[in-house]
């Protein structure tokens, strides 16, 4: 790779701690059925990461916390080669679009009046499989007023604050999206391209589990904006949307 990596999330970079696991003994037994998780797997994933990181010549910067490796490490079902792959995509990600990870902060006034909308906004309940979930009121978002950068920025850093939490790297997340009043003139923030690579930066790139996408109220007029977008997801992906109209 030419340019440096390098991921600076809340602040100063986390170097390497002595991870200890603090989850439920429920969690746990979700995380040893279904992504391969056991303690001493865990123990030599976490060092096989920081060697990795360590050996890296591009990755500059890059927190080494057991919190941030788990969640490459889960998505991907303790696969070690595979995690590691994923991290660097992550990491190039960040690096070539700047404009969507940069200013992840609620405290920024643009991504604070969006959020404040009800555009994009995790509940405060888990549903009945214990999941956090991620509700979005499509029309809220005002072409007029926000960018398709804001738009992003807004997911982001609901994702990236979020994911912090161990037992939602283990139980994934649930979405609904209500598009009743969602416009038209929304469709005019993108260009196909900049589609393909949000959808692969939401479903391929950021190191999260997506298991329940419901998406509610969607206008006939984008059901054919809808079935494009499908085309860019994965079948896995695509076999958990549940359409209501």
């Amino acid at each position: 790779m030419g340019s440096p990596l390098g991921s600076e999330e809340a602040g100063a970079v986390l170097g390497p701690d002595q991870y200890v696991c603090t989850l439920p003994a429920e969690v746990c037994k979700l995380a040893e059925t279904h992504l391969m998780e056991e303690d001493r797997a865990r123990t030599s994933a976490i060092v096989q990461m920081r060697d990795f990181i360590s050996s890296h010549t591009s990755i500059t910067k890059c927190r080494m916390d057991g919190n941030f490796l788990l969640r490459f490490l889960r998505m991907k079902k303790f696969r070690v080669e595979e995690a590691q792959e994923q991290l660097e995509k992550y990491l190039r990600m960040r690096q070539e679009h700047p404009q969507w990870f940069t200013k992840l902060n609620i405290l920024d006034p643009t991504l604070d009046e969006l959020i404040s909308t009800g555009y994009f906004f995790a509940l405060p309940e888990r549903d009945e499989s214990g999941r956090r979930v991620f509700f979005s009121v499509g029309g809220k978002m005002d072409p007029a007023r926000f960018t398709a950068s804001d738009q992003m920025r807004s997911m982001l850093v609901g994702f990236e604050s979020l994911i912090e939490d161990e037992e939602n790297q283990v139980r994934g997340f649930t979405y609904i999206f209500d598009e009743k009043e969602l416009g038209l003139s929304i469709i005019t923030l993108w260009t196909p391209s900049d589609v393909s690579k949000a959808f692969q930066c939401c479903e391929k790139t950021i190191p999260m589990r997506h298991k329940e996408i419901h998406i509610v109220n969607l206008p006939s007029t984008l059901m054919a904006v809808f079935e494009f977008a499908k085309t860019l997801l994965s079948d896995k992906i695509k076999n958990r949307f549940q359409v209501n109209l």
